[in-house]
């Protein structure tokens, strides 16, 4: 029996990777979510959880109510700033400069919501494992022009 060439991930590094894989989940579901108002949308639920689900679904029902998308592209770098134990990591702390500068609100009769352009967001989530796998727990998405 030969020896894997690839070694195994310990639990570190298992962890980081399934966290950040919810985090850039949670955003991708958002932007989907974004481009028609849906609050309801099934995958917002699969990456998020608890705060960070309640502040992106407000955000879908008050653009849906007002009659707004969000479109564009959203640019993140996420980096992994803590783990929680560091042995067998259940939570896990990300540091990210979100850029919504091509990701913007537009009335659903056309044109921009509003004058407010996008920018660079000094953003801090926290994932947690849970029974149903990795979640966005909470995320802190200061104004533009943080990173």
């Amino acid at each position: 029996m030969e020896a894997s060439a690839t070694p195994s991930l310990g639990a570190a590094e298992t962890s980081e990777r399934d966290a950040l894989a919810a985090y850039q989940g949670m955003w991708d579901a958002f932007v989907e979510a974004g481009k028609v108002s849906d609050p309801d949308a099934p995958d917002l639920r699969e990456y998020a959880s608890d705060q960070a689900l309640r502040l992106i679904v407000n955000a879908l029902y008050t653009n849906r109510e007002q009659g707004e998308v969000i479109l564009g592209e959203l640019v993140l770098d996420p980096k992994v700033t803590a783990l929680t134990p560091a042995e067998d990591p259940t939570t896990v702390t990300i540091l990210d400069c979100v850029n919504d500068e091509n990701w913007l609100e537009y009335k659903t009769s056309g044109g921009l919501a509003n004058e407010e352009p996008g920018g660079r967001h000094r953003t801090t989530a926290t994932v947690d494992r849970t029974a149903e796998g990795w979640r966005v727990s909470s995320f802190i998405l200061e104004e533009a022009g943080t990173c």
